[in-house]
């Protein structure tokens, strides 16, 4: 019998895991809304603007001692949990090495890492409120979530291809894999962590419904060495929930954008990526490819059809391809993202070589010296 504490990761471990993070997700969703009410002594003094950034749920004045709590939290939040990644990735055992009834000791201590600050930001906004919003743009939380989702298309090339299933070249090497797989756990973890801590947990649906994909997303975290972390259903439903919350703050958001309707220019770029890029993580017959493709051509040209036969949007925001802006900022950034550690994988691969050429003759020099 395997020694409890570094025997192997029991096969079911993660799907538990997995099935508490849900519920969690659900339960806890539910208990921001059961609470909503009590904060409306903060709500009532709220500024609405028309103005794209301009981040409703935060409070008109800046509180010192407020903000002094949701920065010191979130630092600490932040820095526990790239701690537990450091130690974790040092284990030369981290993905067998396991505390108690199989759980891997990462997995157990970001588990109860996460719990405990999710209760205290939760506590945070009855005392404060306010989250880094105050001090932050809002495109820095926005932005953060982008570049997340731009790293995995990087990470998820070698198994489902970048574009239709077919694997993208370079830069999209083994090397630049590698180091994305090397490093993303650190790079997510601030995403998520700061993006958390950015809004407080109001009971607006656009509010609720971000905090519910971030249970979910902090799940895939505390998944870590588990192999659930991989599973690529689990993958793509993370990938692709971005959709339903984009669509819920494009449709609760009309004002900000002085009336214009914008939630179809978010629901069709994310259902792009997965009808031409997400999908392909399945292996299903051509013909479901083909009628999921079908799907979603069928759905924009009733998006763009008058009423009363489709839903009248103007055929000018299609003939600015608006559908495909958020493929090209994540296909794009994706690719920036590449190149760069292409060169910097290729600089430093030259650097090494010229070293090892270079050795030689300066120790002939130092002999003749």
């Amino acid at each position: 019998m395997a020694d409890q504490k570094t025997g192997p990761i029991r096969p079911n471990v993660g799907r538990r895991i997995l099935i508490f993070g849900i519920l969690f997700a659900f339960g806890f969703a539910f208990l921001i809304w059961l609470l909503g009410p009590l904060l409306s002594h903060f709500t009532d003094t709220l500024i609405l603007r028309n103005d794209i950034s301009w981040y409703y749920w935060k409070l008109p004045a800046r509180d010192f001692i407020g903000m002094t709590a949701a920065w010191g939290l979130y630092l600490t939040h932040q820095f526990l949990i790239w701690i537990a990644i450091f130690y974790a990735q040092r284990d030369k055992n981290g993905f067998r090495s396991t505390l108690v009834r199989g759980i891997p000791k990462y997995t157990f201590y970001v588990l109860i890492i996460t719990v405990v600050f999710v209760f205290m930001h939760l506590i945070q906004t009855h005392f404060f409120y306010d989250g880094l919003a105050q001090d932050t743009p809002i495109l820095s939380s926005q932005g953060s979530v982008i570049v997340m989702l731009a790293i995995i298309l990087i990470l998820e090339n070698p198994r489902r291809g970048l574009f239709l299933g077919r694997k993208a070249g370079k830069p999209f090497t083994t090397e630049v894999v590698g180091f994305f797989r090397r490093s993303h756990m650190y790079i997510f973890a601030w995403a998520l962590v700061y993006t958390f801590w950015f809004h407080p947990m109001d009971t607006d649906p656009q509010l609720i419904s971000g905090f519910f994909y971030m249970f979910l997303l902090f799940t895939q975290m505390v998944l870590a060495w588990t192999p659930v972390h991989l599973n690529q259903r689990w993958i793509v439903l993370l990938e692709s929930y971005v959709a339903i919350h984009a669509v819920i703050v494009a449709a609760w958001n009309t004002d900000f954008f002085g009336g214009s309707v914008i939630w179809p220019m978010f629901f069709t770029g994310f259902a792009f990526m997965f009808v031409f890029t997400y999908m392909y993580a399945f292996k299903v017959s051509k013909k479901i490819y083909w009628l999921v493709t079908a799907a979603y051509v069928a759905c924009l040209v009733w998006i763009y059809l008058p009423e009363p036969y489709g839903f009248g949007r103007s055929i000018t925001n299609l003939t600015r391809l608006e559908f495909l802006w958020i493929p090209m900022i994540l296909y794009g950034l994706a690719a920036l993202f590449a190149v760069l550690t292409y060169l910097k994988v290729r600089k430093s691969d030259k650097s090494v070589a010229t070293k090892s050429v270079m050795a030689p003759e300066s120790k002939q020099d130092m002999i003749k010296s």
